[in-house]
């Protein structure tokens, strides 16, 4: 691709602070607003959409605010664009010109008509861009597969899933198959994904039963616990969700559900199970998963952000700690993609002219 900076995509909004954090319209990161059907036509790259959803949950309800509350915490600090990562060394915007295309149309009374509202909405940004969705709760996942991979064309689809739960009931929590606790086994049935080409990392506790974890054994799924998590090699599980994922298919989806997390990192979530990721885990991980990604066939959504349990949000006006974990994922995608467009592993960071750790001490002259 030819070599551009932020500069060239943003002008001088790339490294420029405009206005304070409380001004002006909360799009994600203060990025341009585009409509969904001008992407093309304002060369587009990425594509950010809220799914404000919270129907199809089946405990604590509060993910409609979701995309708003990450939107809020993007805005922390304030513009400008540029994303100089410290550690990775990319400025995704020097990569991709990434614009905020607004909420998918949910109806509150008719969850089903949501979902599919849903789906549209993520097709015809698939079709321009790379597609990024803020939820909303998991149950949003199916529709966005289902509107990517119909609007590219992708036959077999490879998923990483990181969740505190499996995802794959056959009905659901409570008897309805298009619920949060089922969007995986919807995939599934569709004939989106083969189970050899899912991975589950981060499961814990009591849901789903037995039962389920036993079809999913049939099916060739598998799953990292959380427990694994900590007693692994993250390199070692990242390297087999990525060959699983990209063995004979298509493109990669890879889904971030905030209930991953410990709860005491990430309390802004409707169903918090303790044990969970801590946020070097999780974001070491996506970083390298979606790096070993084609960033052309690829998609992303973090979901089960719930502004109302989050410690320290108790307005959205400037995000809280798990909707600030939701933001700074998007970030570490984008960076990642970056990355994996230029065909590298690691940018450029800046690092001390010293060796890290301790220098060792001077020789104390000889005595005569």
């Amino acid at each position: 691709m030819t070599e551009r900076t932020g500069e060239d995509i943003y002008g001088d909004k790339h490294k420029e602070a405009n206005e304070p954090i409380f001004s002006g319209v909360p799009t994600f990161l203060k990025l341009p607003e585009v409509e969904r059907d001008e992407l093309d036509e304002e060369d587009v790259d990425v594509g950010i959409l809220g799914a404000p959803l919270d129907t199809a949950t089946t405990i604590r309800p509060g993910t409609r605010y979701g995309p708003r509350a990450v939107r809020a915490a993007s805005t922390v600090p304030s513009p400008p664009y540029e994303h100089f990562n410290i550690e990775t060394g990319v400025d995704p915007f020097d990569t991709y010109s990434v614009a905020d295309t607004g909420d998918a149309a949910v109806s509150p009374g008719d969850t089903r008509q949501s979902q599919l509202n849903i789906e549209e909405a993520v097709a015809e940004v698939s079709e321009q861009a790379t597609p990024i969705v803020i939820g909303g709760d998991h149950s949003i996942s199916y529709p966005d597969i289902k509107g990517w991979a119909e609007a590219n064309g992708y036959d077999d689809i490879g998923l990483v899933h990181f969740d505190c739960h499996a995802d794959t009931g056959d009905e659901g929590l409570t008897g309805f198959k298009y619920d949060h606790g089922a969007w995986v086994k919807r995939v599934y049935d569709d004939g989106l994904m083969a189970g050899e080409n899912y991975t589950l990392i981060g499961p814990r506790g009591f849901w789903p039963g037995p039962d389920t974890y036993e079809e999913m054994r049939e099916a060739g799924m598998k799953w990292y616990t959380s427990m694994d998590v900590g007693a692994m090699d993250l390199d070692d599980i990242v390297t087999d969700a990525v060959q699983r994922a990209t063995d004979g298919t298509d493109a990669v989806w890879v889904s971030f559900d905030v209930d991953v997390m410990e709860p005491a990192y990430a309390p802004g979530t409707g169903e918090p199970e303790p044990g969970g990721l801590i946020p070097r885990e999780a974001i070491y991980m996506v970083r390298e998963v979606v790096k070993a990604l084609d960033p052309d066939d690829f998609g992303f959504d973090v979901v089960e952000v719930s502004p109302a349990y989050d410690a320290s949000d108790t307005n959205s006006y400037n995000g809280g700690i798990t909707s600030g974990l939701a933001n700074r994922l998007i970030i570490e995608v984008l960076g990642s993609m970056a990355l994996a467009e230029k065909g590298v592993q690691s940018g450029d960071p800046i690092r001390p002219k010293e060796p890290l750790g301790p220098t060792a001490p001077a020789e104390s002259p000889a005595d005569d």
